[in-house]
């Protein structure tokens, strides 16, 4: 498989992801119940898959900064897996150091991220 062929695979990826987790949000919002029993720990998946979704929550307020906001995170996100994948790709084709630093890094990204 040809670097761009998989770099793409994961800028997909980057676009599938929160369009999903939107699709999730919506039908949790609608359910008070169920957003009690998911919340927490739907958010923090979502931080670990989509971390730059961590820059709509000053559209919260403003419905009408949600959908700018929201394609700029997706744009960062994008970035971001395609960023991985290419890290990815070079660990795999070239050096496996590259895979064991990318783990490393994306280790301390995490958990910076979660324990917040």
């Amino acid at each position: 498989m040809s670097m761009a062929r998989f770099i793409s695979l994961f800028a997909v990826g980057g676009v599938v992801v929160p369009l999903v987790f939107q699709v999730i949000w919506l039908g949790v919002n609608r359910n008070p119940a169920i957003e009690l029993k998911l919340g927490l720990g739907l958010q923090k998946i979502m931080l670990v898959l989509w971390p730059s979704s961590l820059m709509m929550l000053p559209a919260g307020s403003d419905e009408r900064l949600l959908p700018a906001t929201l394609l700029i995170s997706i744009a960062v996100n994008v970035v971001l897996y395609v960023a991985i994948g290419a890290a990815i790709w070079y660990g795999f084709r070239k050096h496996y150091v590259a895979l064991v630093l990318l783990a490393v890094v994306m280790a301390v990204i995490w958990w910076r991220i979660l324990s917040l």
